[in-house]
């Protein structure tokens, strides 16, 4: 499984490019060369060839670039935290592992405590980032890019939200606090995230990692519940992350 994950973390960092026509290919590879060995400070500029690539190969790049532009550019930026996928949680009386893993899994970066003008201003940039990245790597038409910016914009949402209310300076929200600001989050929003995901990167999982089947078993578990629409799939989320043993209504 580790070697799954080793896989999976590097796939964030490089792309296999197949067949288009040339000069867009040579982008492309210009692209992905100048990010391979790009600092974090650098990495959105090595896309400048490909403003205008739609394709999917051209969305990886992107996906990978908002990455490693916030300092995820390492396969173990990601290894421990999709580990913890596959253990319980461990917040107050017990929540889901998601909750688990998006403790780790965030954009956080800048002074996001309290209620200044500055905390407020870096909470909605990690945001803006978080729904960057989950737009590209939705767009780049591979389910793991995707699996993991869901994990990402979770994490995020649930993080910020949690230094507005809970963080203390100098440290940042525990699984417990985490815990609490999902709960606080609008159902509508899940419920988004955990349809566009499941669909996405949860029907062919039988190579998958266990770290994959265990998120998308959790994802399963909201589908269609009540009306099957993002509110109710969000209510039952909600539900399973604060109790995995939870019973959503039909």
């Amino acid at each position: 499984m580790k070697k799954t994950l080793i896989t999976t973390a590097i796939a964030l960092l490089t792309t296999a490019l197949f067949s288009c026509q040339k000069s867009a290919t040579e982008n492309l590879k210009d692209a992905q060369l100048c990010l391979n060995s790009s600092a974090p400070a650098d990495a959105r500029g090595c896309l400048s060839k490909i403003e205008s690539d739609t394709s999917a190969l051209a969305n990886k790049l992107r996906c990978s670039a908002v990455f490693i532009s916030e300092g995820f550019n390492t396969p173990a930026s990601f290894i421990s935290a999709l580990d913890k996928l596959n253990s319980p949680g461990t917040c107050g009386t017990g929540c889901s592992s998601t909750v688990n893993a998006v403790t780790a899994l965030s954009f956080k970066s800048g002074n996001n405590v309290g209620g200044s003008a500055a905390a407020v201003a870096s909470r909605q940039r990690n945001l803006d980032v978080s729904a960057e990245a989950y737009t590209y790597c939705e767009q780049s038409e591979t389910p793991i890019y995707f699996q993991i910016s869901s994990l990402f914009r979770i994490g995020t949402l649930a993080s910020m939200t949690a230094y507005s209310v809970t963080g203390v300076a100098g440290t940042t929200p525990t699984e417990t606090e985490i815990k609490t600001a999902l709960g606080a989050l609008p159902a509508a929003d899940l419920g988004a995230i955990a349809i566009a995901t499941y669909q996405a990167t949860c029907q062919n999982i039988a190579n998958a990692s266990d770290s994959t089947k265990t998120y998308c078993a959790q994802l399963a578990a909201t589908q269609g519940s009540g009306s099957g629409s993002a509110t109710d799939v969000g209510i039952c989320f909600k539900l399973k992350l604060n109790d995995p043993n939870a019973v959503c209504a039909p």
